[in-house]
């Protein structure tokens, strides 16, 4: 209608702008579209690049925690129940221990005086398939153990304890050495690539930096000792762990009741599959958490785990 009526030359002009609009507008939009290819391939190529690195400093993280092993070990294959078995070489094996008392891990003290292992676990992180796994090693198995005398110079061997091992070390790592020695053995002489182990101290240190830990505790039967500290330690309650009642949950136990040590790892096995869970959660909001545990533990700990290598740990949690 508005053609017909109008002047030929003013028709002709607002033919001309349209046409104008429409291929200004369609240029406009092929040209945003072609930024956004480009800005997508480059997210692609990024995000590509940056799993490369991940994957790279994962591998190199894993690597450097199987060189210069604590504890090398000659693992034979074995025949159990008519099957062979052979060792497997993908996994790096960590041992944790935990000693019974207050004092820097770094003191100086005399072979016999340095406290006792009183919780020992074994960790294996399968490099290949980032799992892992614990073992709890009770600490009243019955091995021989050396002896040293006051100048750190071998005296004699005694079958004792497991756990009275650590006592005998020139410093902690020395302790972890030993205590890694005789676990070794006692596994076949499967290798333990490194060590870590904490006092007292470093309990409530480590579970109030995550949060503490919510955990249910046995449903019928609860240390009889543990739960004159507190009525939330009943049987069957869920509680959440902090401060020195984390370190009551892991240490206190009956020590007239058989084989108290056995429940009390029970509970300490517990508590270690939900501090794990508590950690990859507090990860999550805080990638440096790893980094700032190690440095807040200080004294507390004896480890030869280097920062290098705690990048490639979050991958098996």
């Amino acid at each position: 209608w508005s053609k017909r009526i109008a002047p030929d030359a003013l028709v002709s002009r607002m033919t001309m702008v349209v046409d104008n609009l429409k291929y200004a507008v369609g240029g406009y939009f092929k040209a945003q579209f072609k930024i956004m290819g480009v800005v997508y391939v480059l997210l692609l190529a990024g995000i590509l690049i940056i799993s490369i690195v991940i994957l790279y400093f994962l591998s190199w993280s894993s690597a450097l925690l199987k060189m210069d092993k604590a504890i090398d070990g000659e693992v034979r294959p074995v025949r159990y129940e008519g099957k062979h078995y052979r060792y497997n070489e993908d996994l790096i094996n960590i041992l944790c221990l935990g000693i019974d008392h207050s004092n820097a891990l770094d003191q100086e003290v005399l072979p016999g005086d340095r406290g006792q292992s009183d919780a020992i676990f074994l960790i294996s992180l399968n490099a290949k398939t980032r799992q892992m796994k614990i073992l709890n090693i009770p600490r009243d198995l019955m091995m021989p153990i050396n002896i040293y005398d006051s100048k750190g110079n071998f005296f004699t061997k005694r079958t004792m304890q497991l756990t009275l091992q650590y006592a005998y070390g020139n410093d902690g790592d020395d302790s972890c050495k030993k205590t890694a020695g005789l676990i070794s053995t006692l596994l076949l002489d499967i290798p333990i690539h490194r060590y870590c182990a904490v006092n007292f101290n470093a309990v409530p240190v480590l579970n109030d930096a995550v949060g503490g830990v919510t955990l249910q505790m046995d449903s019928e039967h609860v240390d009889v000792e543990l739960q004159k500290l507190s009525p939330m330690f009943a049987p069957g309650n869920t509680v959440h762990l902090m401060g020195e009642r984390c370190f009551e949950y892991l240490h206190v136990r009956d020590i007239h009741t058989y084989a108290s040590c056995e429940e009390r790892a029970e509970r300490q096995k517990v508590y270690i599959k939900e501090y794990i869970e508590a950690v990859k959660k507090k990860a999550k909001e805080d990638p440096r958490l790893l980094f700032k545990l190690y440095s807040i533990l200080d004294e507390n700990m004896t480890t030869d785990i280097g920062k290098l290598e705690l990048l490639s740990l979050p991958f098996y949690l």
